[in-house]
């Protein structure tokens, strides 16, 4: 589940990007039956090409995402997509690590479970706001 926070007062303007107002939103995301939640604040937003944040509550984490269009052309016909290049870093909590310690599979968990699932909702969350704005 990802979505934005309604705390009129938690937007924030960026001088260096156009004052583009800086935005909270409310993960949570579940690992073998425990669920684990944090509040992220946008940190630097480069429209329409970059968001970064970083965790101000629950699980430790930052990041980034990169926004780059993508142009396939044949003869007949040109399609663009947009690949996303994201950076994500986390505090492993103890209780998540201790379950994957033997098994040596977090990455792999981490790559195929978390974050496709947070990729699929930012995906959403930012096809929702890019269709209101």
């Amino acid at each position: 589940y990802i979505g934005m926070t309604d705390d009129d007062d938690s937007d924030t303007e960026d001088e260096t990007n156009d004052n583009i107002p800086l935005r909270q939103s409310k993960w949570t995301v579940g690992v073998k039956g425990l669920r684990f939640s944090w509040t992220a604040t946008d940190t630097n937003i480069v429209r329409p090409k970059r968001i970064e944040w970083e965790s101000t509550s629950g699980l430790k984490n930052m990041g980034s995402v990169e926004f780059v269009p993508q142009t396939s052309l044949t003869a007949t016909t040109s399609t663009t997509t947009t690949l996303m290049k994201l950076d994500f870093r986390f505090v492993t909590p103890r209780v998540v690590s201790s379950l994957f310690r033997r098994s040596g599979k977090i990455r792999k968990y981490t790559e195929d479970v978390l974050l496709m699932n947070m990729l699929t909702d930012f995906r959403d969350v930012v096809l929702e706001e890019d269709l209101q704005t």
